[in-house]
């Protein structure tokens, strides 16, 4: 059940995502308090009215590995291994797609511009520079060609433009236009997965694995959304704390700011970029909205860790969180995954993302887990679903 939380790990001040989640009419409140940093400290309980969140019944999806999974997962690795095969032609002709080798020089200096042994290109494409291809056209297979250009005056880079080049070609073959959907053969296995397995049977096994898995975290991830979603359906957040919402406003917008200013972007460039807003105050108004009920979430899921006692993180709960965050992103321990990232230690690497953003984290898996845990559920299949 930690997949979705894993996803946003201490992700949630640098990504700002819209997301559907409730509308209140919550207000601040006056019974709160900054400490020396700026934060704003407060007891989530006085702001939150618990429901009855323990056990809440869901009715959620049930993923299954099915054949057109199957299908879909190899189609797509033939697919991605696709080729243009050689034809039976031999001479170049306007609008074939050739496989080409060339060296290019500069005709004044002699230095080299650029090379390749195996280049396709599609006659008249205007892939190439001035007539490049057009001088290609009439020759044979295996013949080496002599191409003569001048490159456009607004060329990049600019050291390259204005200068004329020498290309020596060799018309490796001509290939059929269309491609080449390779078949699912045991050799085909041996050389795409170089020889880690050797036949068809032993890839099936392992395509199915993998569809299996993806069935597990997709059921697992819909399951926590619907305890989420009933969750936050019987507690209600009756106020925010004084000044919560204007600070988690100005972080959101000050890494945005940031964030455009690195990618030497104006804001409003940016925002229409990123998020398709057209204007700063079209911004400001879907990240309000977004701030309420994100520190609605967040107070509620607070409030229910400081009732239950789940709030205080050991050093277990930092080492499963840890176990969990490594192998969903492939590594098989702890030290692998710290290693992996340059980190010393455990001890490292939560230095460096931050011991209040690291607990944080930890005690949100901690709450969905166990409030995931001791969810009534009521599975459906997904054809079910899809009918709904």
């Amino acid at each position: 059940m930690k997949k979705k939380i894993l996803l946003g790990f201490l992700g949630a001040l640098s990504v700002f995502a819209l997301v559907a989640c409730g509308n209140s009419e919550a207000s601040e409140s006056a019974d709160a308090s900054a400490d020396a940093s700026g934060d704003i400290v407060y007891d989530a309980l006085d702001y939150v009215e618990l429901g009855d969140y323990f056990g809440v019944e869901v009715e959620s999806v049930k993923y299954e590995a099915t054949q057109d999974d199957y299908d879909d997962y190899l189609n797509d690795i033939l697919e991605s291994e696709s080729y243009h095969a050689v034809s039976d032609k031999t001479v170049v002709e306007d609008g074939d797609l050739i496989d080409l080798a060339y060296d290019g020089v500069q005709t004044e200096s002699g230095e080299e511009i650029d090379s390749s042994d195996s280049y396709e290109l599609e006659i008249g494409s205007g892939s190439f520079i001035d007539d490049f291809e057009d001088q290609l056209i009439g020759h044979s297979v295996g013949e080496e060609v002599i191409v003569e250009v001048t490159f456009p005056d607004d060329y990049s880079p600019e050291d390259l433009q204005g200068v004329d080049a020498t290309f020596t070609c060799t018309i490796n073959s001509i290939l059929e236009s269309d491609e080449t959907i390779p078949e699912y053969t045991d050799d085909f296995v041996n050389e795409y997965t170089e020889g880690e397995y050797t036949s068809t049977a032993d890839y099936d096994e392992y395509i199915w694995s993998e569809i299996t898995v993806t069935a597990e975290e997709q059921t697992e991830n819909a399951l926590q959304s619907a305890v989420q979603d009933a969750v936050y359906a019987v507690c209600s957040v009756t106020s925010l704390p004084e000044g919560l919402a204007e600070q988690t406003f100005n972080e959101y917008k000050a890494s945005d700011k940031e964030t455009a200013e690195s990618y030497d972007y104006e804001f409003v460039d940016y925002i229409a970029s990123a998020y398709g807003y057209e204007t700063e105050e079209e911004y400001d108004e879907a990240l309000t909205e977004y701030v309420q009920s994100y520190l609605e979430q967040k107070l509620i899921q607070e409030a229910i860790a400081e009732k239950e006692g789940w709030d205080e993180v050991t050093d277990e709960d930092k080492e499963s969180f840890l176990t969990s965050y490594a192998e969903y992103y492939g590594y098989d321990d702890i030290d692998t995954f710290i290693t992996a990232y340059g980190f010393e230690d455990m001890a490292a690497f939560i230095e460096y993302v931050g011991e209040e953003d690291f607990e944080r984290a930890v005690v949100q898996l901690k709450v969905w887990d166990k409030l995931t845990e001791a969810a009534s559920v009521t599975y459906t299949s997904e054809d079910e679903a899809d009918e709904e």
